[in-house]
């Protein structure tokens, strides 16, 4: 089984989300997944900045779908 990394950035100020973006590739395990998930998650909160998180209060969004393996 392989899992695929989906993942949202939300605004709770505007109650919104982007449409929800696969990242590849895919993982091994739920864990790896749910590892790079919270580590992409970080990443978009920091190139977004402080300011911009703080005003919208935006928010990452992530989930990891199981995929059948290929």
């Amino acid at each position: 089984m392989k899992y695929l990394l989906i993942m949202q950035v939300c605004s709770s100020i505007a109650q919104t989300c982007t449409e929800p973006v696969e990242l590849y590739p895919m993982h091994n395990s739920y864990y790896d997944c749910a590892t790079v998930g919270y580590i992409r998650g970080l990443n978009v909160v920091r190139e977004l900045g402080e300011e911009e998180v703080n005003k919208q209060k935006i928010v990452i969004k992530f989930g990891c779908q199981s995929m059948a393996s290929i």
